[in-house]
């Protein structure tokens, strides 16, 4: 009795209420991802955990690969540092573009979106909320007059993240980009230029700042 006296009332009835929804939108962030894999034909492995909403969008012809411990949280609810602006959006745009997720992959509202080419993350990357990566510019930039109707499709690249990477808040990954495995990338770095892997990364453009190992 005397334990239970050290909380307020409504602060634990505050946290069953909580606890209530959290299982409540888990379980319905599952059902929904789960119809929206089979409708856009998404490969999904086993034991994903989704909170929140993902946006889905499949090019026909394209592919979307998610392999097995999948988690997403697209919900501000469940992010422990950070106010997620959007939800988890991946997108193919043309028959040849894939994204590809390797296995133990954790994301929070990251915003995926393969024009022509490859997005490829390896297994137990870990990236936090609110991460663009894109495999274009989507807008060629000369000659300038004619931006807006250039979609300079011969520029696209691959984008590869490695094996084990841990990706920081507000990061943006831009087209061309390789990340070695194991690395970190600081928050509110923008990529332009690959990283190798072991590395600590940051700034804008993001620079190798020191090895991860002593």
């Amino acid at each position: 009795m005397s334990k239970f006296i050290r909380y307020n009332l409504l602060e634990v009835i505050s946290y069953v209420i909580s606890q209530i929804y959290i299982k409540t939108l888990l379980f319905v962030s599952n059902i929904t991802f789960q119809l929206k894999s089979f409708f856009w034909r998404v490969k999904v492995g086993k034991g994903y955990h989704i909170f929140g909403k993902i946006i889905i969008y499949k090019s026909p012809g394209s592919k979307i690969e998610i392999g097995e411990d999948f988690c997403s949280v697209s919900n501000s609810f469940r992010a422990n540092a950070s106010t997620i602006m959007a939800p988890t959006c991946l997108k193919t745009l043309s028959p040849s573009s894939k994204i590809v997720i390797g296995r133990g992959v954790g994301v929070n509202g990251v915003s995926i979106t393969a024009r022509t080419k490859t997005i490829a993350i390896g297994d137990g990357t870990m990236i936090a909320a609110n991460v663009s990566i894109m495999d274009s510019d989507f807008h060629s930039i000369f000659p300038p007059e004619n931006r807006n109707i250039n979609p300079g499709f011969e520029f696209d690249s691959d984008v590869i993240i490695g094996k084990n990477v841990w990706i920081g808040t507000r990061v943006i990954i831009l087209k061309g980009v390789k990340i070695g495995d194991n690395s970190v990338i600081a928050a509110g770095s923008v990529v332009n230029r690959s990283i190798p892997e072991n590395s600590i990364a940051g700034g804008v453009p993001a620079k190798v700042i020191k090895s991860i190992y002593p």
